[in-house]
């Protein structure tokens, strides 16, 4: 096996990369690996994988992708060319089943998938202020913004700092009380079929126990995490972009030149 490097796709870029390994030349696997399976599909040595099988299972083996599988939590498509198509994709949505294509590349599942107009929730929270927001497509359906006060750490000690640290401990409860039922109000309509939060990565199971919308919903909250200092309307737009890309490993082939 060769040496295997990362990159991060938009869906745009993504899809038009298909489109380009969608005419090459030569035989392929093309293999679709649903979360529950993964790796363990693509490494069971009674799915029929040859000549590339012990490759294939190989480059799954891998910390990189390993990591980054677990982190995504959606299975992974794979296309392994003879020569420099050696790819393993992971989606930014759960792949629904398991299959292995052989022949020309199988990118047309892969590309309407991509392509499917999903309900995603957002929820970005850092202490002091929240962003939520429900979006078809690319379109947002509802969202919402705001603030909470928090009062910062009290350093004098004594009883001072235990009356400010059970206040704060008040207006924290009351805080995600607050954003709890913001989250009911907007996403009640909705369903989201996927959420995703970010923020403040503390703040998620707390919320969780204030929000009886998310312990009913918990299976749909996505493994990835969103990495934002901020909870606004910038960085909830932003983020719905971020949770649209999927990740691709190229693993090179080491008797081929690029």
């Amino acid at each position: 096996m060769g040496s295997v490097h990362q990159r991060t796709f938009t869906k745009s870029r993504l899809l038009d990369f298909l489109a380009q390994i969608e005419g090459s030349p030569g035989d392929y696997l093309t293999i679709y690996v649903r979360p529950s399976s993964f790796p363990g599909y693509a490494a069971d040595p009674q799915v029929e994988l040859t000549p590339f099988g012990g490759e294939i299972r190989a480059a799954l083996g891998t910390e990189a992708v390993i990591q980054e599988a677990q982190r995504y939590g959606t299975g992974a498509v794979i296309f392994w060319g003879e020569t420099e198509n050696r790819l393993i994709v992971l989606p930014p949505f759960a792949l629904p089943e398991d299959r292995v294509f052989r022949g020309k590349p199988e990118t047309s599942l892969l590309y309407q998938f991509l392509k499917k107009e999903r309900i995603l929730g957002l929820i970005l929270v850092t202490w002091g202020s929240y962003a939520i927001g429900v979006f078809k497509g690319d379109k947002a359906m509802e969202s919402k913004t705001g603030t909470g006060y928090i009062h910062k750490r009290h350093r004098k000690g004594g009883r001072s700092e235990k009356r400010f640290a059970r206040r704060t401990e008040e207006q924290k409860r009351d805080f995600l009380r607050k954003v709890a039922n913001r989250i009911e109000e907007r996403f009640g309509n909705y369903r989201p079929e996927q959420i995703f939060f970010g923020g403040n990565r503390l703040i998620l199971n707390p919320l969780v126990e204030e929000c009886p919308y998310l312990q009913a919903e918990v299976q749909q909250i996505s493994n990835r995490f969103l990495n934002v200092r901020y909870a606004d309307r910038e960085a909830l737009l932003g983020s719905l972009e971020e949770v649209n890309k999927s990740l691709v490993f190229n693993v090179s082939h080491p008797g081929y030149n690029h």
